[in-house]
């Protein structure tokens, strides 16, 4: 979901190499925060790693309350943190925020330290942190053991049940996972609400986020443009034709014209029932 941060280094990965893979990473983070090793064995898959042959990076979630509960200086400093050095990054943080919380700002400026712990013990790192994701490149393992490949691993961190609804995918053929949650990214920016992969959704400009669980987004969904299950939210297939015969042809249009723009932005392919469209 990170997009391909590590070009000339992480390579696309097999089926069969992903456990070895990642048994070897969170192995590694234990020996790098050895009072977190249990954490690390919460991480779990989402989006469309493990769904393929072959997947071009893995994004592994993980709910905060495993990263820290309370923003305290023995929590904290269990991650081998600074508490002052901590506190200075985040106090700088919030200063420039303009709509994240305070609590997002927290986990934003322990991320980051987190970031340069495990940089300063030789694993990649790169991209720019947030309050919800850590972009990293490790060693692909195989049954046998390690090899010259690389992969991308990237941490989402925010409530489990959210994220593993807001990067669900189906593996549907020829479509990414981003082909299905940014059309729900569409739908709900269309009547001026933020979707976060990580906290969930508000009203633009505000700092509340008001809907922080899948069923009470599809209610949302359901009030805005039509009834809509859970079911239907799994796959860019049924999103887009509940939309089609839910909404008007002008507010389906507009939807369809803001996901047109996110595709482009994201150099990602335009589904072939929108292509269809297109040339009539």
């Amino acid at each position: 979901m990170g997009g391909n941060i590590f070009k000339d280094l992480a390579e696309p990965i097999a089926l069969e190499n992903i456990e070895p893979t990642l048994k070897a990473y969170k192995t590694r983070l234990a020996e790098i925060f050895p009072m977190k090793a249990i954490s690390f064995q919460f991480f779990e898959l989402v989006g469309s790693g493990g769904k393929k042959e072959i997947s071009g990076d893995l994004d592994i979630a993980i709910d905060w309350t495993l990263i820290v509960r309370h923003f305290t200086k023995t929590e904290i400093e269990k991650w081998g943190v600074d508490y002052d050095k901590w506190e200075k990054r985040y106090t700088k943080i919030s200063k420039r925020a303009r709509t994240a919380t305070d609590r997002m700002c927290k986990m934003r400026a322990l991320l980051e330290e987190i970031k340069e712990i495990m940089f300063q013990a030789g694993i990649k790192v790169g991209g720019k942190s947030t309050a919800g994701n850590i972009f990293t490149c490790f060693p692909q393992f195989d049954e046998m053991g390690i090899t010259n490949k690389h992969v991308q691993i990237d941490w989402m961190v925010g409530d489990a049940v959210w994220l593993r609804w807001a990067y669900y995918s189906h593996g549907e053929p020829n479509l990414k996972g981003l082909h299905r949650t940014q059309f729900i990214v569409a739908a709900f920016s269309e009547m001026n609400k933020t979707f976060n992969h990580f906290e969930g959704v508000k009203e633009k400009g505000s700092s509340e986020w008001t809907i922080t669980s899948p069923s009470e987004a599809v209610e949302c969904l359901s009030k805005l443009y039509g009834p809509l299950s859970i079911e239907q939210t799994y796959t860019f297939k049924d999103l887009h034709s509940w939309l089609s015969k839910s909404a008007s042809k002008q507010t389906y249009n507009a939807v369809i014209e803001r996901y047109l723009g996110i595709l482009k932005l994201a150099k990602a392919e335009v589904p072939s029932e929108i292509r269809l469209e297109l040339t009539i």
